[in-house]
């Protein structure tokens, strides 16, 4: 691997998923310290990573003030985060329709999707406005908020619509004080989390799905990464604001 990203500190969360942890490995190894964070960690670890390291620690992304902390052991350990991947999320597990949803399932999943992206940003801003530095950060979304959810989870196509909208009001914001904010999009992406519920959709069902999909399959996990690695690295140095679908030619906008 290069040293693309040599000297670079970045907040990772949700990197026990299989999305964030292939990023967070790929940013270590191409030189940068990566503090992967996820509610999964049971104990605090660290390992070299090709010419970084990763530390891991754990995190209740909707607790605002477990990630002021978390960025403020950032700063004063490593030096403040100028790179972000706003990677935890889910859909949660209530299908129901809407006129039974409750406010604690609706409140639960817009709190993961959304609420934990503002609270990472706000904190991520902050610290690199006060050291006088440049940043880059990537939330990642979802086909469902582009169009609309398959799974029918109202919150989540929400949530996700608003990660959307907050990407492009914040690379509004900071753009002047030197921090790109950009979305990923993905389409239906074989993850650990939803294997089993993939793997439970009727044969009939999947076809009519990929025959929706350009390129005729599911995404892996490894898909997400160079399109991750490009909006954070200086190759973007000129893009901010924007949504790139990464779905296999699934949802095509201009």
């Amino acid at each position: 691997m290069s040293a693309g990203f040599a000297g670079r500190v970045a907040v990772v969360t949700g990197a026990a998923g299989d999305i964030a942890r292939l990023a967070a490995q790929r940013l270590a190894a191409e030189g940068a310290t990566v503090w992967a964070v996820d509610l999964a960690f049971a104990e605090p670890s660290e390992e070299a990573v090709g010419a970084g390291r990763i530390i891991r620690r754990r995190l209740d992304v909707t607790d605002s003030a477990a990630v002021a902390e978390l960025f403020a052991e950032v700063a004063r350990t490593t030096g403040p985060a100028t790179l972000l991947l706003n990677a935890a999320g889910g859909p949660g597990s209530r299908r129901a329709p809407v006129e039974e949803i409750g406010d604690e399932d609706w409140h639960r999943v817009v709190a993961l999707n959304l609420d934990a992206v503002f609270y990472c940003v706000r904190e991520a801003t902050r610290w690199i406005k006060d050291a006088g530095l440049q940043g880059s950060f990537v939330i990642i979304s979802s086909g469902a908020g582009r169009t609309s959810s398959r799974t029918g989870v109202q919150a989540y196509g929400a949530a996700k619509a608003g990660a959307i909208g907050l990407t492009r009001q914040l690379a509004r914001e900071v753009g002047k004080h030197g921090i790109r904010v950009n979305c990923i999009a993905p389409g239906l992406v074989e993850v650990e989390g939803i294997r089993a519920e993939i793997e439970s959709i009727p044969p009939a069902a999947m076809e009519q799905h990929l025959s929706n999909v350009a390129l005729g399959r599911l995404g892996r996990p490894a898909d997400l990464t160079g399109p991750i690695l490009f909006f954070l690295g200086e190759d973007a140095a000129f893009v901010t604001g924007q949504t790139i679908s990464v779905d296999g030619g699934s949802i095509m906008l201009g």
